[in-house]
Order: structure tokens, then sequence, then C-alpha cells
């Protein structure tokens, strides 16, 4: 393992927030150790890894990154950022092997978009767990200033200091939020992405529904938005808020066939869009002929009550329960995290208006 000028920050996973994550480190000139399980990921890292950079217009500087199998590789290193798929049982696994060898100092992060922090650390012991936080990224990080700082009920005040710190230097503007199923930002997107999927599975023609979302003025339409996540993602994250409030919980068909299918979204190829590089993102995205519907009939005023409305109501929800503490702090996560128009002034701001002025 070549040596580095300064303490690397390990990355636990070369999947596409892996690469995005290690993107952020080294624009901002942090070195970063990238380990993951899969000889074939690491592999393609490199190339994925200058491609990111080169849509951020910054040089990839081979000398400032390292790839790597062995967990030992990882313990130069005074912080680790996991971010591994979304299964409870493979994360906790890393991390009882990180563990096992790191130094009880190891400030360790988990990306993970939904699962209970206080959960994910049970198997570790008291210390470790003191040592412990979320550090939830959001896609594309590249252009999501915001991240969720996640405290488990025994993460220590100096833990989520460093994690705020460490979310400073490379260009962050840290939140903390409570640590409820989906956080906030992912709580506040699910309804969203539910309403589309139930408009669609309605027989709406996909292009009006983005088209609407875009001229409401959302950076990207839900849509296109899942299919950048992974719809596999989309999925796991709607069945952990689904066993936590289930009274709210929507099942559609149409997202499970797309995954049986093997059908994933940009990172396979298709989704709701096909896409001519899976790996550079060349291309908006066409939407597949089965998803168009020229005989719908809905307007532009439903689809966005359709849509937003549901995210509203959560908001409000989260801002009642503590998970968040202002409906400005709502706001301002909205718009930072998920691209909600900021001449709207955020999610909550924009759903008292409208309720107000339904009309308009």
């Amino acid at each position: 393992m070549q040596p580095f000028p300064t303490a690397p920050t390990a990355i636990l996973g070369a999947g596409l927030m892996g690469i995005s994550i290690s993107a952020a480190h080294l624009r901002c000139g942090l070195p970063v150790i990238l380990y993951d399980s899969a000889e074939t990921a690491l592999e393609t890292a490199p190339q994925r890894l200058r491609e990111e950079l080169r849509q951020q217009n910054q040089p990839f500087r081979p000398s400032s990154a390292a790839y790597t199998r062995n967990l030992h590789d990882v313990l130069p290193c005074r912080i680790v950022i996991e971010s591994i798929p979304e299964k409870i049982r493979a994360k906790q696994k890393l991390y009882q092997q990180l563990t096992e060898i790191a130094p009880p100092e190891l400030l360790l992060l988990t990306n993970t978009s939904t699962i209970s922090i206080s959960l994910l650390a049970e198997k570790l012991p008291a210390d470790r767990q003191q040592q412990f936080c979320g550090f939830h990224f959001f896609h594309p990080v590249r252009q999501r200033p915001l991240l969720e700082i996640i405290a488990g009920k025994n993460t220590a005040p100096a833990a989520v200091q460093a994690a705020v710190h460490h979310a400073q230097k490379i260009g962050k503007y840290p939140i903390t939020v409570g640590d409820s199923p989906g956080f906030l930002v992912n709580r506040i997107l699910h309804p969203l992405l539910s309403a589309a999927l139930s408009l669609l599975e309605e027989g709406i023609d996909l292009r009006q529904i983005e088209t609407a979302a875009l001229n409401f003025g959302m950076k990207m339409g839900p849509f296109r938005l899942m299919d950048e996540i992974g719809l596999d993602v989309v999925l796991h994250a709607g069945w952990v808020l689904f066993k936590a409030f289930p009274e709210r919980a929507v099942t559609h068909p149409v997202l499970l066939q797309l995954i049986e299918r093997g059908e994933m979204g940009r990172k396979s190829g298709t989704g709701f869009m096909t896409y001519r590089n899976a790996v550079s993102g060349d291309g908006c995205g066409e939407p597949r002929p089965q998803f168009l519907n020229s005989n719908s009939r809905i307007s532009e005023t439903e689809i966005v009550r359709r849509l937003f409305l549901p995210m509203y109501e959560e908001a409000v929800r989260c801002c009642k329960e503590g998970v968040i503490g202002s409906a400005d702090a709502a706001d301002s996560a909205s718009v930072e995290a998920l691209g909600f128009p900021a001449a709207k002034k955020g999610i909550i701001s924009w759903g008292k208006h409208f309720l107000e002025n339904p009309n308009r």
C-alpha cells in the first residue's frame, strides 16, 4: 500500500455511492483507500473515479487513491466510511471484521440511507458504539451539498462533532437529524416516489409526470431519480419505511417487475428509461415505450398536487416527531438534498402556500 502525505480516509464499497464519496474527498485534496470484496468492482474503480471527477471538471491524480480487497490495508485511516448495499447483516459483519483489527479510536461512519444507526450498532462492543455514526450522502453526491449526521443512542457527542468536521472538510453542509427510519430526507422523498409510481400504474404517461416535476422546478424527475439511485435501492428503502409506517405503505408491482428482470436503472442500462452508457451516464435517458400513453388525460396541477402534497405531509410529521429541529431546517434539507426548487423556499413553505392557494 502506497504512502500518503496525510492520513487517508477509507471508503468501504466501490459501488456508485462509494465512487462518488471517494471523488468528493479527492476533489478536496484528501487521499482515499477504496475497499471492496469484489475484484471486478476494484478493476473498474479508477475509470469510474476519473469519469466522476471529469464531470466536476476536476483532474484525477492516481497517486491519491489506493484500492484493496484486504481490510488490513485501511488500518492507517482514522476515518472509515462504509457504503455497501443496504443489508443489515452484511453491514454488521463488515463492522465486526473491521473492529477486530482496527484501533479503538477509529471513527466508523455509515452511509446507510434508511437503517437505524442504533440497530446497526447493536453487535458492536460498547466502546465502538460510541465511535459509530450515520453519515448519509445524497445522490448525485457532486450536486447535493447536504449531508445527514445521525447519532445512535450510544454515539458519543465527540464522534458527532468529528463527523460534522469531516463533512465540512469535504465541502458538505451537515445537518444533525434524529435516528428515525429513513432519517429525514428519505422519509420525505419516499412519498414523492410512491406517488409517481401510483400515477404510472394508473396509466399516466411517464413523460407527463417527469415534465410536471421539472416544470415545477425539480432538478430531476422522479423516474430519472429512481433510475439514478437504483431501483433495488429504492425498493429496499421502501421496505424499511413500509415496516416502520405500515399505515402509509403502498406496494408497487411495476417496481418489482423491473427488478425481477434485472432492470435496476442507470447502473444496468435500463429501468424506467434506457441509457446509452451506464458508467458515464451519457444520454439523459429515454422513456421506455411501455410507460408511454398518448391517451393519458390529467392536468399538470393535479400531477403536482399528487406528487408533492404527500411530501409536505411527511415533512410536517418529521417536525412534530423531532426528527428535524424546525420547519426551516426541513425546508433547507428539501432544497439542498432533493433538488426541491429554491424559489419555492422548501417543501413545508410550498405546502402551506399551496393549501392556501390550491389553484395557483
